[in-house]
């Protein structure tokens, strides 16, 4: 059996899992962002280059939540919508191997994104940004 990553949502603290999304279509992970700033002479030639940490970036990814019926997804939607509550930190978990993860500080600062449905349906797709290194 291949090894397939999974997205774990923990409390700020990193100890206590909240969440594990089910099924991850696409994402745009692993990713680094530096920050740096620049200050570049009037008059002489150069500049100097100074370091300036890890800026914020967003981890969007997209998945499925699927239940037997439309009326049992309905609440899988809404434990998704509450567990990852706008504006609060957590720490995203990313299995890199089975042994190590990525590991992000995140918050949810925009809604989620539900594909459609036609009600009749047992799956619906959903993509979610966080905001990585905002706390």
């Amino acid at each position: 059996m291949s090894f397939v990553p999974k997205f774990k949502l923990y409390d700020s603290t990193g100890i206590s899992l909240l969440y594990t999304f089910p099924v991850i279509q696409e994402s745009n992970h692993p990713h680094t962002s530096s920050k740096a700033v620049e200050i570049e002479s009037q008059r002489g030639k150069g500049s100097i280059i100074i370091d300036g940490g890890q800026e914020s970036w967003d981890l969007t990814f997209r998945g499925v939540l699927s239940a037997d019926n439309y009326e049992a997804l309905v609440p899988i939607q809404d434990a998704l919508d509450a567990v990852v509550a706008l504006n609060t930190p957590f720490i995203m978990k990313i299995d890199k191997t089975s042994t190590t993860a990525y590991e992000y500080k995140i918050k949810r600062i925009l809604p989620i994104t539900w594909g459609t449905t036609n009600f009749r349906n047992n799956f619906i797709e959903f993509t979610i940004t966080l905001r990585v290194n905002c706390w």
